[in-house]
């Protein structure tokens, strides 16, 4: 299988529905979708799938026990070659055309395929960072509801941390990172995203940018390498440049 979506959910029928309903293309071209429902009561989501017939979704239940710890219990199950986490609320994008990003993902070397987010309520998706914004990680500027990772670099590099409550994407980001995963950046929208969602949630905001400051100094030594790693290299190429045209100079004066 080379797709599995994974949406977690929790006290949200309208948001779930949302969801399901974006991403039924996608099931129709093979692609596996995994429901973790953990509200406690799995009989409202399942009767909400049965209400709008929809086809080949994988229902799991479980305990409330963080966003973490959901989005693991979901990775375990993956079929796919690739996983994407789309949240509860969240949406396919509707301009997002299934056979081009499957053919994508079929066809890359990469490690992680990540996109552009098209925020509810405003009227153009926003754009990708410049590439000197990119790396170092100093903003989590990847957003996990527009990319796509491959499972086993997931597997591999420990999932998400459970320490984290809203920041376990933007410390998953570093540890991927830090094994020399190979990204594809584009500039085109892969999800619509619920401004309501947790993330933006005004009375998690402080939490929201707490935790990203201490992932931030979790890996601040990933941070300064890479820093200086890239100081390093523009100085190097300067010196080889200013002795190439010093070559030059002579050559012409022979």
């Amino acid at each position: 299988m080379l797709l599995s979506i994974i949406t977690i959910t929790k006290d949200d029928p309208t948001g779930l529905q949302r969801t399901l309903k974006s991403a039924q293309a996608m099931r129709a071209a093979g692609v596996e979708q995994i429901v973790v429902d953990g509200s406690g009561d799995p009989s409202i989501a399942r009767a909400l799938i049965e209400r709008n017939g929809f086809v080949g979704i994988t229902l799991a239940p479980r305990a409330p026990s963080g966003i973490s710890a959901a989005f693991n219990a979901g990775l375990k199950d993956a079929r796919g070659r690739w996983v994407w986490f789309l949240n509860g609320g969240d949406a396919v994008h509707e301009n997002l055309e299934v056979g081009w990003l499957l053919s994508l993902l079929e066809m890359t070397g990469s490690d992680v395929v990540t996109g552009t987010l098209h925020f509810d309520g405003e009227p153009s998706p926003r754009s990708t960072p410049p590439l000197h914004y990119q790396w170092p990680l100093i903003a989590c500027w990847i957003s996990h509801p527009a990319t796509i990772v491959r499972r086993q670099l997931l597997v591999d590099s420990g999932g998400f941390d459970s320490r984290w409550r809203i920041a376990m994407d933007y410390d998953l980001w570093f540890r991927i990172l830090k094994r020399n995963a190979v990204m594809d950046v584009l500039s085109i929208p892969l999800a619509r995203f619920d401004v309501n969602g947790l993330s933006e949630n005004r009375r998690t905001s402080k939490i929201s940018e707490g935790e990203a400051a201490a992932v931030v100094l979790r890996h601040s030594a990933l941070l300064l390498a890479g820093s200086v790693w890239i100081f390093l290299r523009v100085v190097k190429r300067l010196g080889v440049a200013f002795v190439q045209s010093l070559l030059r100079g002579r050559r012409r004066n022979l």
